[in-house]
């Protein structure tokens, strides 16, 4: 991430975050993917407690915005929905910014 940037957290902001899967890898290609995708996002922000406002689901990537969550700070939504565990494909968070 690059030096001398500033997070704003706990502003009630909408927060606009990209995060892509491992090495770039087109793990969401495929229908049930993205799907799956989307359905840990849905648990995630149930959980949480944020909105979303808007996303994108791209073969290498994912673009959200979202509300502040309730229960974390922003940078630990991507962590939550989509660390790595069994059966599932590793993402990392790239950016996470206040609008």
């Amino acid at each position: 991430m690059p030096s001398g940037l500033k997070r704003y957290q706990q502003t009630h902001q909408l927060h606009f975050i990209t995060f892509t899967c491992f090495h770039r890898a087109p793990f969401l290609q495929t229908a049930s993917a993205r799907d799956l995708c989307v359905l840990t996002l849905e648990r995630v922000r149930v959980w949480y407690g944020f909105y979303v406002v808007g996303y994108v689901v791209m073969p290498e990537h994912v673009r959200l915005l979202i509300s502040e969550p309730e229960r974390r700070r922003v940078p630990q939504v991507p962590r939550a929905a989509f660390a790595s565990s069994p059966g599932q494909k590793r993402c990392s968070t790239v950016t996470a910014t206040g609008l």
